[in-house]
């Protein structure tokens, strides 16, 4: 079991950023890469509780900023420290504590990146190069949720607010840019693919669904999201599918009368455990004589065979089957890898253009000290100047002393953050803290 870890402190008034060096981006997670479907789940966080945990790591002082992201296949922390071993350490801790897991556990199956790693992890989550299925279309949607959850936790600044917006900018760009997303690469999908390239719309349409196991029910979603909306469950035992006859508003009825529901369908879905064959030549052959010239797709994805390979020879019926998936999946598995590779050079892209953005904040610390000094070397002088001197004059200095000082930093100012994105920011601040005279006051220079 976890150790108990002692009491976080409580949070201090931690400045949000003094230099980016200072700061950097880190992220702990388990993935379907790292570790079993069980561990997942007992590492799972969601609801109230991912919004405390947020909350709870910024209790310590390492820590800035965090985004906690956890569905079925990876539970991630992404977190903004100026400490990243001691905050990983932290995160094992806590989250181990509050999950009953042990923290030994859990870094044996997580995985752990700073800064550009880290960004390139986010990134690569963000473009679905990271997931169980390459180019599945649900991450993007779930990464947003997550740092929804974080801004109303109150959990996220600047540092974030920037890199999780790059990295909604980069998944619309994958979704646009490259057909990663395009091709059914799951059983369910793909028959649904080819039904509608032999039925058309299949909005209208009654689908006659033959077992009540997963891989029914998951073609069923498939089949919904597409427009059917009229099913019928067809099972040995009706109990077993009133579950799914509940959820789709559906029928049930027994293998026994499929004869007299079959004339209905406009699409039959097999996936039975049978050790023989469920739907003959002659069941089919019955149903078209009733069916008007309607055309029928059936899709076996039983192994072994629910349906009749003869049934493909019946007129106007239209028999797939699990082989034929697989062929297709195969092939847009394949596209979906060859797309990759312009995903690949889209995070590459993003990823700089964060890095130039962090490299400019090398600067920020600096240009920030040489316009507190000279505006109090600016405010001493007009002090000086003004005694005795009228309101209306003591105005106008202020407004001479503001107007120049503007006018002798910008170009400064202007130059240290170009040095700052081209990746000098270091040597531009220490330089310019000379040139300045800021080391005399600021001896973090």
């Amino acid at each position: 079991m976890a150790s108990n870890p002692k009491p976080l402190p409580e949070a201090s008034n931690k400045v949000i950023i003094r230099s980016a060096k200072d700061l950097k981006p880190m992220v702990v997670g388990v993935n379907h890469l790292t570790s079993s479907v069980a561990l997942r789940d007992r590492l799972y966080l969601a609801g109230d509780q991912l919004t405390g945990f947020n909350r709870q790591l910024l209790r310590h002082d390492t820590i800035h900023e965090a985004v906690v992201f956890s569905t079925c296949n990876r539970s991630e922390i992404y977190l903004v420290t100026s400490d990243p071993q001691r905050s990983r350490a932290l995160v094992e801790s806590a989250w181990g504590s509050l999950k009953q897991v042990s923290e030994d556990e859990i870094r044996n199956h997580s995985y752990f990146h700073v800064q550009t790693e880290a960004l390139h992890h986010l990134f690569r989550v963000i473009g679905s190069l990271d997931s169980l299925v390459l180019g599945e279309m649900q991450i993007l949607g779930q990464v947003k949720e997550a740092y929804a959850a974080a801004l109303q936790a109150g959990t996220v600044g600047f540092y974030f607010n920037r890199i999780f917006q790059c990295g909604m900018r980069l998944g619309k760009r994958v979704r646009s840019e490259t057909s990663i997303h395009e091709g059914a690469v799951s059983i369910g999908y793909a028959a649904v693919e080819l039904a509608k390239k032999v039925l058309g719309d299949l909005r209208g349409k009654t689908a006659g669904i033959i077992g009540a196991g997963e891989m029914g029910e998951l073609t069923a979603q498939h089949l919904r999201k597409s427009g059917v909306d009229r099913f019928i469950f067809f099972n040995r035992s009706v109990g077993s599918a009133e579950r799914l006859a509940a959820e789709y508003s559906g029928e049930i009825c027994s293998l026994d009368a499929m004869g007299e529901k079959f004339p209905d369908c406009d699409i039959v879905v097999s996936a039975t455990g049978s050790p023989d064959i469920v739907v003959r030549k002659t069941d089919v052959q019955d149903s078209m004589r009733h069916r008007q010239g309607r055309p029928l797709f059936l899709i076996d994805i039983a192994a072994p065979r629910d349906i009749d390979p003869d049934v493909g020879e019946v007129y106007n019926a239209f028999l797939f089957s699990i082989d034929d998936l697989k062929h297709v999946i195969n092939e847009n598995v394949e596209m979906r890898k060859n797309a990759s590779n312009k995903a690949k050079l889209i995070i590459e892209e993003e990823v700089a253009r964060v890095e130039s953005w962090l490299d400019g904040l090398d600067v920020v610390s600096t240009i920030v000290d040489i316009r507190k000094k000279y505006e109090e070397m600016t405010d001493r002088e007009v002090r000086k100047w003004s005694v005795n001197q009228s309101p209306e004059t003591q105005r106008q200095l202020e407004v001479l002393a503001r107007s120049l000082l503007n006018k002798f930093l910008h170009q400064p100012s202007i130059m240290l953050k170009e040095l700052g994105e081209s990746g000098e920011g270091p040597t531009a601040s220490y330089y310019a803290a000379r040139l300045f005279a800021l080391s005399e006051e600021n001896e973090d220079v």
